[in-house]
């Protein structure tokens, strides 16, 4: 595969189970290899966080485990796990907070 990496290739295998959260961490699995669209594997430890910050293409995320907040335009969503939200390009945002939580970040330009 010349495009996508760290994936099962053997089987099915859980997303969820493909990173682990490590305490005082932000732990990130990259899955593509392509300039165009980036997926990561990311888990945050309880209290980590990703400052506010902007992306170069539209950014989805989906919750694995957990609950997420983001910060976005001075209002802060909770996102849980099997829930998703998706931020346009170069708007300023941020995620983390209190709890540990694992997510899939795919950003496409």
């Amino acid at each position: 595969m010349e495009q996508l990496r760290n994936l099962p290739t053997g089987g099915p295998e859980a997303l969820v189970g493909m990173i682990q959260i490590q305490p005082g961490r932000v732990v990130s699995m990259a899955l593509s290899r392509n300039e165009h669209c980036q997926m990561t594997l990311l888990a945050f430890a309880d209290g980590e966080s990703v400052s506010e910050e902007q992306y170069f293409g539209d950014t989805f995320y989906y919750v694995l485990e957990g609950e997420m907040p983001v910060r976005l335009g001075g209002t802060e969503y909770r996102l849980r796990a099997g829930e998703c939200m998706a931020v346009p390009a170069h708007t300023l945002h941020a995620v983390g907070g209190s709890e540990p939580f694992k997510l899939l970040q795919i950003t496409v330009q």
